[in-house]
């Protein structure tokens, strides 16, 4: 049977009543203080959701914006030239674009207008790409070494996804060749088709992923080489190196190009 303690036996008669006292208040304000704690790290925690959402709105909008932006530049670059004196072309009209007399004052145009691009979304995600067009203009436009000294910056820059990456090295070799400097090309289509056999040993066995074009990139390069050697006048070497692409990827996109290729300098 429990023994009941008195108040008498007690040397202090209110210490357990005071301590649980203390105790059940001091749980209380502790709860109240851990629960305004857990209320204020929610709401710290909706307002960095709800600024993230934010965040990616904006970004999702400005991406859309610069896409936007630029496919207008490549609209003008591309857009119908103005009808011969006396001529009409009632779609020039209707699709809100600048049209000129001339492919040179088209892609002057369009070079200013992503000249624009550039200096107003120097932050854009597409400025990278927006670069590689500007430098298929230059080339375009017979401005071989503004076109190198672009595409030579943004390979200096790196972090250059693939896609990218293919078409800078095939705009450098072009740049070269422009110039004449045929040795220079040729080793940057070499370089080309290094970089997209790497990746494409790399990626071995993984997903295909859309944009990389590896395979495409390494028949390109070296057709890029043939040409070299045929513009060169190295008959020989260009003859082996169309049939290595015929060889390699007898599917290839290049096939009708080559055939005639080799028509000319094998003939029967």
């Amino acid at each position: 049977m429990s023994k009941n303690i008195t108040r008498k036996e007690l040397k202090h008669p209110d210490q357990f009543v005071s301590f649980w006292t203390r105790f059940s208040l001091d749980a209380q304000r502790a709860l109240a203080s851990r629960k305004q704690a857990v209320a204020i790290g929610l709401g710290a925690l909706a307002l960095v959701g709800a600024a993230l959402i934010v965040i990616s709105q904006v970004r999702t909008r400005n991406a859309e914006r610069d896409s936007r932006a630029l496919a207008r530049v490549d609209k003008i670059a591309t857009a119908d030239l103005l009808p011969a004196e006396g001529a009409t072309n009632p779609d020039l009209a209707s699709d809100g674009l600048p049209h000129f007399k001339t492919e040179k004052e088209r892609l002057e145009a369009a070079l200013k207008e992503l000249d624009g691009f550039l200096t107003a979304h120097s932050g854009s995600r597409l400025r990278p790409e927006a670069l590689v067009h500007k430098g298929a203009y230059l080339l375009d436009l017979q401005r071989a070494d503004d076109a190198i000294a672009v595409y030579t910056k943004l390979l200096s820059d790196g972090d250059l996804e693939g896609r990218l990456r293919y078409l800078v090295l095939e705009g450098l070799g072009y740049g070269y060749e422009a110039k004449g400097d045929l040795d220079r090309a040729a080793s940057t289509f070499a370089r080309l088709g290094d970089e997209a056999g790497k990746d494409r040993d790399k990626d071995r066995g993984k997903p295909a992923v859309a944009g990389t074009a590896t395979g495409f990139y390494q028949d390109r390069a070296l057709y890029h080489k043939a040409r070299i050697a045929d513009v060169k006048g190295d008959r020989a070497e260009a003859v082996r190196l169309y049939r290595e692409v015929l060889e390699k990827a007898p599917t290839t996109s290049l096939r009708d190009d080559i055939s005639n290729r080799l028509a000319v300098l094998e003939p029967k």
